[in-house]
């Protein structure tokens, strides 16, 4: 079976890039498509001289313009050929679903989540945008919107990567799809023989994080929080930070795993489809403090029947919401149970994704998609 793996860019290694990682364990001989790839963002699992760029790539400082270059992604997209193909995946950003395969290749869209800034969170960033350009960004997200919607239709079958991003591709695309939680190793998680008095947060800093929350909750409760990672929000970010919040950067895997696994809880307060990080912390056996919205629901367990939690919810993204959630936490900290948190975890390891994506796409390819395709255009 010919493969091919379509995702957006490697201009950063994060989420996206480990689901292309993982399904290359699955068809270690697809190539691999994308409008951008800097070579020092390419993980090691993905073979270089089988990466495919568009022509955006040949363009002058494409990577540091790339979002200046929007308008053209659907024509950088539209000029990848699948002819020959019997399976294209694409790891799904808005322009990449609108691919255009052959009728007898079947395309399996894993969907990350649909695009925020043109769907719901479209009046949130023309708001940010000065007065003269808001009228431009409007007919802009329209556009989107349309083209998005249509090439939606275009796919065969939508995987989610989780139940909350299966309602949005409901919601904006009417389509049906199903939930494979992405891949986590939660192999390498260990439990520390005693714990240290940090709270933590990791990940890139990007203002849609609200790392700036954790850090005025810690800032009024004199808490130690230490924050692992870089990105655009780290000046502003530093100027917030008290005497008690620690700004290590970008770490090592080993680093990494030595601070989840120390921590007393991980602190997240994002609105994540997602939210991988959490269970990272979690594979390490540490509770989690998260914002109870989106994909936390379903990676954190809180009031299990079971009668045991993984973690603690604040359900606005408000200093007093998380403080609170803070002292809820440490009023009931020796309740948490780290082996039983990691046990957690584990149902969203690698093993678990390389399962079910390999049975979903055998099930898929063994249908007559020919009648699939009338019937839904139908």
């Amino acid at each position: 079976m010919k493969v091919a793996i379509l995702h957006y860019w490697f201009l950063i290694n994060g989420g996206g890039e480990r689901v292309v990682s993982s399904l290359l364990k699955l068809y270690p001989d697809a190539e691999v498509f994308c409008l951008f790839a800097d070579k020092n963002s390419i993980p090691d699992s993905v073979p270089a001289d089988r990466i495919h760029c568009s022509f955006l790539e040949s363009i002058p400082f494409s990577h540091k313009i790339n979002r200046a270059l929007v308008p053209l992604y659907p024509a950088a997209v539209g000029s990848f050929d699948f002819s020959g193909y019997d399976l294209v995946i694409s790891s799904d950003s808005p322009p990449i679903k609108a691919i255009v395969t052959p009728p007898e290749t079947v395309h399996v869209s894993y969907c990350h989540t649909p695009g925020r800034y043109i769907w719901d969170l479209a009046p949130a960033f023309q708001a940010k945008l000065p007065s003269l350009a808001r009228p431009l960004f409007a007919a802009m997200a329209a556009q989107a919107r349309i083209s998005d919607f249509v090439g939606a239709q275009r796919v065969d079958h939508f995987v989610a990567n989780s139940r909350y991003t299966r309602s949005r591709i409901h919601a904006y695309y009417r389509r049906k799809s199903t939930v494979i939680y992405p891949p986590v190793d939660t192999s390498s998680g260990y439990i520390a023989a005693m714990p240290s008095d940090y709270y933590l947060s990791t990940g890139r800093l990007h203002p849609a994080k609200r790392v700036d929350l954790l850090i005025e909750a810690c800032n009024r409760m004199g808490r130690r929080l230490v924050i692992a990672g870089t990105g655009p929000a780290e000046k502003r970010l530093k100027s917030l930070a008290g005497r008690t919040i620690e700004f290590v950067g970008r770490v090592s895997n080993e680093e990494l795993g030595a601070l989840y696994a120390n921590c007393r809880a991980f602190l997240f307060a994002a609105h994540e489809d997602f939210g991988i990080v959490s269970v990272e912390a979690q594979a390490y056996g540490r509770p989690v403090i998260a914002l109870g919205h989106g994909g936390s629901l379903e990676t954190v367990s809180v009031g299990a029947i079971n009668n045991w939690d993984t973690g603690v919810f604040f359900n606005e993204q408000t200093t007093t919401a998380l403080t609170n959630a803070i002292v809820s936490f440490e009023e009931k900290e020796a309740d948490f149970i780290p082996r039983k948190i990691q046990n957690y975890a584990r149902r969203f390891d690698t093993t678990v994704f390389l399962r079910r994506f390999k049975a979903f796409t055998e099930s898929v390819m063994k249908r007559d998609h020919t009648e699939e395709r009338f019937k839904r255009v139908a």
